[in-house]
């Protein structure tokens, strides 16, 4: 077969078949080291040129799985189409959560493509910020982003997410049980306020604080034991195994907080000898529900601030505030909370039903935390006694024990932030980094190639004043 020069079409479709022939051969290859156990690691190399024709309807299949057997796949002198279009094909064909990452207008593609897009302010413009869902300043500050808010950000959702089930589970399923004692005529075990108070002003301030302040392990070890950052791709903190414990402690803990209040209740007397009414039984199950949801939220804290005991408290406070002055103002429930705390019955019930509900729960963290521990349980065991980085006491304890790159990466981190004229590069600059430590009075131990004249900010001196002529 004659193929002329300017056949351009006959000239795509060798093109197309070559690139079929080396994309089959390869993953036959890659598919032979794939089976054995300690096979090479694997690494894909395209261009622009042929990825265009593997990006055919027909032969992006066969792209796809020769990626997926590879450890890396490296894309050089792609269009921003092109760019796109590999990042699709990964988060539809193989369904994976995909991040692009880019520093100009040519990457706005490839980022909103993305599940998570992030830009870098640099020197090419704001385009691909103004397109993306994070920013920063340069490259390697990803590994922050994902290795420390990035993990922490998913531990805490997760952990509200599931608190948030938990409470309101546990809120609701206690009325739950009064309507097969009621024959379910409707009857309400609480007031209207107290159901309308208890995710509003009882149990949110906890839940925010947590939100905010939950971290697992500090962020140097989060970057040191990369390896936590596994635990989000496993989903361990949002399986189904970990809804169903919670579920199943919802449940326990609704059970004590309505039969044990209840069943105490049936001979308990006030102070004028009558017995307990409704409204007193469901003040004092409420009250019991308010104290343990929100020492519950204690219990699965791996760092606790004075601000989790001022909102935990402030929530408990919050309750008997308002039911002091609730019980003032309304008829069904008047002066129930004077009376109900005027007897023995009320204080026992306050220190037992929360110490029983919160039993289980207790002796299932020891027992999971001792026996099938999570990665960063073990991380927190192996570093237990030594101080949080936090401190200035942990810095100056940490910066005795670091090698001479890790002595020069703490020292620069300690220089105020303002020390170029020129800001937002991709890539980091040595030799701004020495000069600017040397400018500030903080010794940062120099590489080969810091150079100081390679700094934009370059020191002023001057020149001592002549002698005066005689």
């Amino acid at each position: 077969m004659i193929i002329f020069h300017g056949d351009q079409v006959e000239l795509a479709r060798v093109m197309k078949e070559e690139v079929k022939k080396d994309l089959k051969n390869c993953l036959e290859e890659a598919q032979q080291y794939f089976r054995t156990v300690s096979g090479p690691k694997l690494t894909l190399v395209i261009d622009g040129k042929c990825l265009m024709y593997a990006l055919d309807p027909s032969l992006r299949v066969m792209l796809l799985n020769l990626s997926l057997n590879c450890t890396s796949v490296v894309c050089c002198r792609v269009s921003p189409l092109q760019k796109a279009q590999v990042t699709s094909l990964v988060k539809k064909g193989a369904r994976k959560i995909t991040l692009s990452i880019g520093d100009g207008a040519n990457d706005v593609s490839m980022i909103q493509a993305a599940h998570v897009g992030v830009g870098i302010s640099g020197l090419e413009g704001m385009q691909a910020v103004m397109a993306s869902d994070f920013a920063i300043a340069q490259f390697r500050f990803l590994s922050d982003l994902l290795l420390v808010h990035g993990r922490w950000s998913y531990l805490r959702i997760c952990k509200v997410v599931t608190y948030f089930f938990y409470k309101n589970l546990t809120f609701t399923l206690t009325q739950f049980w009064f309507t097969f004692q009621t024959g379910f005529s409707g009857q309400r075990f609480y007031d209207d306020w107290f159901q309308s108070l208890y995710n509003v002003m009882f149990t949110s301030l906890p839940v925010i604080i947590y939100g905010l302040l939950e971290k697992d392990v500090s962020a140097s070890l989060s970057k040191k034991y990369p390896q936590l950052y596994m635990e989000g791709i496993r989903n361990s903190f949002f399986r189904w195994r970990v809804v169903a414990a919670w579920a199943f402690s919802a449940i326990y803990q609704s059970l004590i907080f309505y039969h044990f209040v209840t069943t105490s209740s049936l001979t308990g007397q006030n102070s004028s000898g009558r017995t307990f009414g409704l409204w007193d039984v469901s003040t004092v199950a409420f009250t019991c529900v308010v104290v343990t949801v929100n020492l519950r939220l204690l219990m699965m804290c791996n760092s606790i601030t004075r601000w989790h005991y001022v909102s935990v408290g402030g929530s408990i406070l919050a309750w008997f505030v308002f039911v002091f002055v609730y019980s003032l103002i309304r008829e069904n429930i008047l002066y129930v909370i004077y009376v109900v705390m005027s007897t023995f019955y009320f204080y026992l019930a306050f220190l037992l039903v929360p110490t029983v509900a919160l039993l289980l729960d207790f002796i299932r963290q020891g027992v999971q935390r001792w026996f099938f521990p999570y990665d960063y349980q073990i991380v927190q065991e192996i570093h237990r006694h030594e101080p949080d980085d936090n401190t200035r006491a942990g810095a100056l304890e940490i910066s005795n024990h670091l090698t001479a790159d890790e002595a020069r990466s703490f020292a620069i981190s300690q220089l105020p932030r303002e020390t170029s004229r020129h800001t937002g590069f991709a890539f980091d600059s040595p030799g701004y980094e020495s000069f600017f430590a040397s400018q500030q009075g903080v010794y940062a131990p120099q590489k080969a190639w810091d150079v100081v004249r390679r700094a934009s900010m370059r020191s002023k001196l001057k020149a001592p004043p002549l002698p005066p002529k005689k």
